[in-house]
């Protein structure tokens, strides 16, 4: 598209070709070009705009939401971590102290993200911990926490003197982006739902929030049934949300088929990779950069999805802190996965590599 100079320019040049003189910038003749220039300027953005809306290609926001209504589809909201909370004391207490839903405890720092226990525990007499499950008051893929960082007290009842999460809060992810929206749209357009096939069960599972990728084994325990593995970003799907796909399908489903739902089976991999950084990074740097890079290869991964090095090798170069790298130990070659599986790194080992060759 012409940028506004370049439209002012043709209207300049028609108006000396036709008057035999030139519209001083002072003038009133001069003054009406710009305005009117601005004035088409605009209205050719705006149809470039509307070109771009038309289709679910190139379209974004809500005119995308436009294109997914009419496939049967809609933006996936952001979705809350689960996990759980151990609450405990020392010394313990000769009587019950009741730690009721609502529980609210929050991650260290200026920060923090918190989360809520969603079910009634209680810390019976003599005991020193009991454990909640709970998930983040607040959805997105920052609510994610490793083992150990939710330790901070908000609100307990009295007597309850520590908080802490042994396990990880897996499953936050972001509301669906304009890009992984319009994947799902395309998608509808390539491999069309007829109601009995592998698509119409895959679609299904992937309108509700909390499902990243879904893998469909038709046939699963022979004819008249199919399986269902669910898995959210870099993590198995909640039960909860396991729950809910399965009493969709159990209405959608064909006449005398078994349907089973359940959450991916996780795949788990120990990345091990050497590294050399650019030298106007440090190593510190650059390791932090790759530990993020490989984090989130792993969490854009669907269920049933192989781990390809040569597409992991180039998320660490796009970093543009990296100039070589060296996977070694158990990852040296590619790693398929069943259609049950979702591939996750269990463990990010990043070394310096050592002289300048590989």
């Amino acid at each position: 598209m012409d940028s506004y100079d370049t439209v002012l320019q043709r209207m300049q040049d028609e108006f000396r070709e036709l008057s035999g003189f030139n519209a001083d910038d002072a003038s009133d003749i001069g003054i009406r070009l710009r305005i009117l220039a601005g004035e088409m300027y605009s209205l050719w953005s705006g149809l470039e705009w509307l070109k771009r809306q038309a289709f679910p290609s190139t379209a974004e926001g809500a005119q995308l939401e436009e294109h997914a209504l009419q496939r049967g589809l809609e933006r996936k909201g952001a979705v809350c971590s689960q996990g759980s909370i151990t609450f405990g004391r020392e010394p313990a207490l000769d009587y019950d102290v009741l730690i009721p839903a609502g529980t609210i405890c929050a991650t260290s720092g200026e920060s923090g993200v918190q989360f809520v226990t969603t079910e009634d525990v209680t810390l019976k007499a003599g005991s020193l911990s009991v454990t909640a499950k709970a998930r983040s008051a607040e959805g997105g893929a920052g609510t994610n926490a490793a083992e150990g960082k939710v330790n901070v007290l908000v609100s307990a009842p009295a007597g309850i003197l520590s908080a802490i999460n042994e396990t990880a809060f897996t499953g936050g992810m972001d509301a669906e982006s304009d890009e992984e929206l319009r994947a799902r749209i395309l998608q509808s357009y390539a491999m069309i739902s007829n109601g009995t096939n592998a698509e119409f069960y895959r679609e299904a599972a992937l309108k509700h929030d909390g499902v990243y990728s879904v893998g469909v084994q038709p046939r699963a325990n022979g004819p008249g049934t199919v399986a269902l593995y669910l898995g959210a970003k870099g993590a198995a799907a909640s039960a909860e949300v396991i729950e809910e796909v399965r009493a969709e399908l159990e209405n959608l489903r064909e006449i005398n088929v078994d349907v089973q739902v359940s959450a991916a089976t996780l795949a788990e991999c120990t990345v091990s990779v050497y590294i050399k950084p650019l030298e106007q990074h440090t190593f510190e740097s650059a390791k932090a950069a790759a530990e993020e890079a490989v984090r989130e290869y792993f969490s854009g991964l669907a269920v049933g999805e192989s781990v390809v090095l040569a597409f992991l090798g180039k998320k660490l170069l796009e970093t543009g802190m990296i100039t070589n790298y060296l996977f070694e130990s158990a990852l040296t070659q590619d790693t398929k996965v069943e259609v049950s599986q979702l591939a996750v790194a269990s463990s990010i080992i990043v070394k310096e590599m050592e002289g300048t060759s590989v």
